[in-house]
């Protein structure tokens, strides 16, 4: 069978058709003459349209895909997910770990030719902070001193403890030791902006892919928020353009899983995801890439939406009625585990203990039937016998599966509970959840960078991602002090973080864990160097290459 007859590229789940694969000859039928005499054009689908990529205002994974490929930062991530210099071309840190000073390269360029300067960093760190402008993820800087004072508005911007110190120099002062740091400024929400071209696009800014210009390994081209088709192409300007191999990436937003398939087996794509059924036929194929992803999958609660969900009691009954053994052997079957806590195995270990987050603080909240019903009798006792609740899920093939699993467990196990699943396209999902415009949402998160703040930030008091309005004051208390006075003794931090999760999950229920994910590839094996980085995006085709 020849699945590999034309050199393009997927990813995720399919409803758009690609075409203009390319072959490897020019247009006038000749051989290119490259090494691997093969032209380097590959094309690529994600599963839903891009959102803003305004860096300081992207939240998806999907625009974080495309976004860490046009803008670089100080830092980037190799293909261990470990922290290597990017635009800076090295960083001392004080010995007390709270004075950061970065080095950038020399000569380094935006696309358009003007040159990346340290200001650039400060203008946009601070429109990320700035409460006129404040991106969701400006929390992160929430160490940088005077930065959470800042977006409380009880501080000038100008306070903020980062400078310009010349054109080359960037120096960031934190409050407290952070040694995740590194690995924050690696992700694109911290990349750099040139003050007077954001300023001259006004509200255009990053409208479209001419109203941006890039510091990353590649350019956007034909793109604006409505589109379903982009192109990547080398950004000219890249301090490290010899490390780019691909002259062109064509990508389209794709929904259907088996259309994937079925154009992955026609030779029509390179590379596309599946799951369940379809991991299990291709377990002996060579084309199989699995990956266990730093994520979780879970149960949302909106608790002021109504009575029924500030119960705690329905909480608790809900959390122990779902047997997430078989559902991931029997539903999902592609890798996924079994997750009963907040944080995802694999995101941090001590590195005195060598121990992981997830073995240190154990297992919450495991299936159990018996202790299920008993708190669904106490939650009736309060409720009356018939409880109805909408399960809020976006409409692609697993969440799906997942949420009619979760509603076929909740209404066998717990007489008189009704639930209705109600699929929306992704993004409509976040934006009824930012909107707090729901009552029950099966929902993912991937871990940004290797802190852990990033999933305990989703219950924080204030955070812009506690859409359930959770409220916990020692909660707030504990994972405060994880990042401050603790943050350099792991020791106690974990013990912070433990103590936290044990409220969030078996004290308040405030959550329901149900699994870590697994990413699994169809590839063909002509394409070289994609990296499957651990958090912040899908994909990195930085040095991917088409061979023979």
């Amino acid at each position: 069978m020849n699945k590999w007859g034309k050199v393009t590229f997927m990813l995720g789940v399919v409803v758009l058709i690609l075409g203009g694969c390319s072959t490897g000859k020019s247009q006038d039928g000749s051989e290119n003459n490259n090494a691997s005499n093969k032209r380097q054009t590959i094309a690529v689908s994600l599963p839903e349209q891009l959102s803003t990529l305004d860096t300081t205002q992207t939240t998806d994974k999907v625009t974080f895909t495309v976004a860490q490929h046009i803008f670089e930062g100080l830092y980037r991530l190799d293909e261990n997910s470990k922290e290597v210099p990017g635009l800076a071309e090295s960083v001392d840190i004080s010995d007390d770990g709270k004075t950061y000073t970065f080095h950038l390269r020399d000569g380094i360029k935006w696309s358009d030719g003007t040159p990346i300067t340290a200001d650039d960093f400060e203008f946009s760190w601070k429109r990320l902070v700035n409460p006129d402008t404040m991106g969701p993820n400006a929390y992160w800087l929430d160490n940088v001193e005077n930065s959470l004072d800042i977006r409380n508005g009880e501080k000038d911007i100008d306070t903020m403890g980062i400078e310009a110190v010349d054109d080359q120099t960037f120096e960031v002062q934190l409050i407290d030791p952070q040694p995740s740091f590194l690995s924050v400024v690696s992700i694109t929400w911290l990349a750099p902006q040139n003050e007077k071209y954001v300023n001259k696009k006004e509200d255009n800014y990053a409208a479209s892919s001419d109203d941006m210009i890039y510091s990353g390994p590649f350019i956007l081209e034909n793109w604006d928020r409505s589109s379903d088709t982009w192109e990547l192409k080398p950004n000219p300007e890249y301090y490290d353009r010899d490390a780019v191999k691909l002259d062109e990436v064509d990508g389209s937003t794709v929904k259907e899983e088996t259309t994937g398939i079925n154009l992955f087996e026609s030779g029509d794509l390179d590379l596309t995801s599946i799951s369940g059924q379809f991991v299990q036929q291709y377990k002996n194929d060579d084309a199989l890439v699995s990956r266990q992803e730093v994520a979780n999958q879970f149960l949302d609660f909106n608790k002021k939406a109504n009575d029924e969900l500030a119960n705690v009691h329905l909480r608790k009954a809900f959390a122990l009625a779902i047997d997430k053994e078989n559902l991931v052997k029997s539903v999902l079957d592609d890798g996924s585990k079994p997750l009963n806590g907040l944080i995802p195995a694999g995101l941090y270990k001590n590195s005195e203990t060598k121990e992981d987050f997830r073995d240190y603080s154990g297992s919450y909240n495991e299936y159990d039937l018996s202790a299920a019903k008993k708190e669904w009798e106490k939650a009736q006792e309060e409720l009356g016998d018939s409880v109805e609740l909408d399960l809020l899920v976006g409409d692609l093939d697993n969440s799906k599966k997942v949420a009619e699993y979760i509603q076929s467990q909740l209404e066998e196990n717990l007489e008189g509970l009704s639930i209705n699943v109600t699929p929306q396209p992704p993004n409509n999902v976040n934006e009824s959840r930012t909107n707090k415009d729901y009552e029950l949402s099966l929902s993912g998160w991937i871990a940004g960078s290797s802190d852990m703040n990033s999933y305990f930030n989703l219950y924080r008091p204030g955070s812009s991602y506690n859409y359930g309005e959770y409220e916990n004051k020692e909660y707030g208390e504990l994972t405060e002090k994880a990042v401050t006075e603790d943050a350099n003794d792991e020791n106690k931090m974990f013990e912070d973080y433990k103590e936290a999760e044990n409220i969030l999950l078996t004290k308040d229920a405030a959550q329901v864990p149900i699994y870590q994910s697994a990413a699994n590839y169809l590839v063909n094996p002509d394409i070289k160097g994609i990296i499957y980085h651990s958090y912040g995006d899908f994909f990195y085709l930085r040095e991917a290459t088409v061979e023979e």
